[in-house]
């Protein structure tokens, strides 16, 4: 397939990791690990409630986030990445100004739970088979 665009598109099409590229004008090698090759993956985006954080120094080690399905909260995980310090730290003052949830929710003892209020932007590429997600990154809080 000459057309990248489309084999990218085939590949989150059928939930793969991503695909293998190589510059056209490149030679092949065996076992060739130069620039003239690229590996582009695949990721999701969703919005996901914030049901509790870590507490960190002037803002946020990470957050602990849930999907929403019907009225209910399913716990998917925790984000720890994807924050800069400014970030960080505005995150902190809001979460720091919600109040405990009305439901209680099992978490470690370190992780601060929250009323679910803020929904965040998350990027990742896959859930794994326990319901987690896997490799998520930070990108944002949606718009109230």
């Amino acid at each position: 397939m000459d057309d990248g665009a489309a084999m990218f598109a085939a590949a989150e099409k059928l939930n793969w990791e991503g695909i293998i590229s190589k510059r056209a004008d490149a030679p092949y090698r065996s076992g060739d690990r130069s620039d003239s090759w690229q590996k582009i993956k695949t990721s999701r985006r969703e919005q996901f409630h914030i049901v509790g954080f870590v507490p960190a120094l002037g803002g946020i080690a990470g957050l602990h986030v849930a999907r929403r399905e019907s009225k209910n909260l399913t716990y998917v995980g925790k984000v720890g990445t994807g924050f800069s310090y400014k970030t960080s730290a505005d995150l902190r003052r809001r979460l720091d100004a919600l109040p405990p949830p009305k439901e209680k929710l099992a978490m470690k003892r370190h992780i601060r739970t929250v009323e679910p209020k803020l929904i965040a932007n998350v990027e990742y590429r896959d859930i794994t088979s326990d319901g987690y997600l896997r490799h998520p990154s930070f990108k944002g809080l949606a718009e109230d």
